[in-house]
């Protein structure tokens, strides 16, 4: 009776979908952004700038890949930021994070960033980096919760924004080694790059997206004593979104697919897989308050090196637990408001419909964003 619901509550859903007039990939987290983009006007100014986030996620999950579990409380990042000209930005600070029921912080990690506009359209970071969510990857391939379990990425970055090419290609080095350490080095490489191809017609409200992505990892390292063998792995996702700007009440709506692979380059996989693959496709809609998703997910061998865990075929949480494919159905409705300038809340339900177990897993969970920021003062420094 349960399984019979679901697939009527997925029938409903789709066809809503089409009725409301058939965007992202994925549903829209720009509301859960706070770092501090670069301003050219701010050209010789210091500014105190301060980063506020407070978060509540429950999930309630039942499945073998991923702990149901609760991550309530917030993070603050105050930090200064001085602008030498307009094409290169310091910023130094702090990131202290904590969780609801703990005496002490979970996190505090200090933050330097150096942010430079090599030209109009590419910019370089090193050091703290505009990480985690700002990447705005699929599920499959970056968990979102990563804001919260690892909220601050170090590194090197580079951002494309050209008129039809947009790209966020980073290197987060997780650990760092000296020479006879019996830990080995961490690092992830990022890219999400999109091309975004001509309108069908001069008029057209139509718009074409050509996205590529991928998640390499690595973990080794000449110079450490870590007796595990190297290994490097990848993600790799490709596909095509098709996205309508409506002038009525819906914002945006359109559909997406990608093709996504697995591949471990060391022939070391967990539970010795080394090759898969997986497609993600679905439908979205986002009017000024209001995000849906919805999709279906396959996989085979798929392993989400970086991903939610409930996109796995192998579990990291339990060991020789292994479902050689998965199928699921999932559902995402958002909720996103402005209060006041530089104040954002948004809520967030993520139905996971197991279809061979007809299992649904769910989480839930809010956010406040507060990032104001201050004048201090007004100086070149030559």
């Amino acid at each position: 009776m349960f399984q019979y619901d679901i697939k009527k509550v997925w029938c409903f859903v789709v066809v809503l979908f089409f009725i409301t007039k058939p965007v992202n990939s994925q549903i829209d987290n720009s509301f859960r952004y706070y770092y501090p983009e670069f301003e050219t006007a701010r050209s010789h100014q210091l500014i105190l700038h301060i980063a506020n986030i407070n978060f509540l996620k429950n999930n309630e999950y039942k499945n073998m890949m991923e702990w149901g579990h609760t991550l309530i409380g917030y993070g603050l990042q105050p930090s200064l930021m001085y602008y030498a000209g307009d094409k290169f930005r310091l910023r130094a600070g702090v990131f202290v994070q904590q969780y609801s029921g703990l005496n002490h912080y979970s996190e505090v990690k200090p933050v330097l960033s150096a942010h430079l506009r090599l030209s109009s359209s590419v910019d370089v970071i090193m050091g703290a980096l505009r990480g985690h969510i700002h990447h705005n990857l699929i599920e499959p391939l970056f968990s979102f919760e990563r804001q919260y379990t690892r909220p601050v990425e170090n590194g090197l970055q580079f951002l494309i924004n050209r008129p039809r090419i947009h790209s966020d290609i980073w290197v987060d080095w997780e650990q760092f080694i000296r020479e006879g350490d019996d830990f080995p080095e961490w690092f992830t490489v990022g890219m999400n790059s999109e091309y975004s191809l001509r309108d069908l017609t001069q008029t057209s409200k139509w718009k074409i997206v050509v996205p590529v992505q991928a998640i390499a990892t690595h973990r080794g390292g000449e110079i450490s004593d870590y007796p595990e063998p190297v290994q490097t792995s990848l993600n790799l996702a490709a596909g095509l979104k098709t996205i309508y700007f409506s002038e009525d009440r819906l914002r945006n709506w359109g559909v997406f697919g990608y093709g996504i692979s697995y591949r471990n380059l060391n022939d070391v996989g967990p539970q010795g897989v080394n090759n898969g693959h997986a497609c993600y496709w679905g439908l979205t809609a986002n009017s000024p308050k209001v995000n849906l998703m919805t999709g279906y997910f396959y996989g085979k061998n798929y392993v989400a090196l970086r991903g939610a865990g409930n996109f796995q075929s192998v579990s990291f949480i339990r060991e020789n637990v292994y479902f050689p494919e998965r199928q699921l159905i999932t559902l995402k409705v958002g909720y996103n408001r402005e209060i006041m300038e530089k104040i954002k809340f948004s809520f967030l339900f993520e139905g996971y419909y197991d279809i061979p177990d007809s299992r649904l897993d769910f989480a839930a969970g809010m956010q406040i964003v507060f990032t104001p920021s201050f004048f201090i003062m007004e100086k070149a420094f030559f």
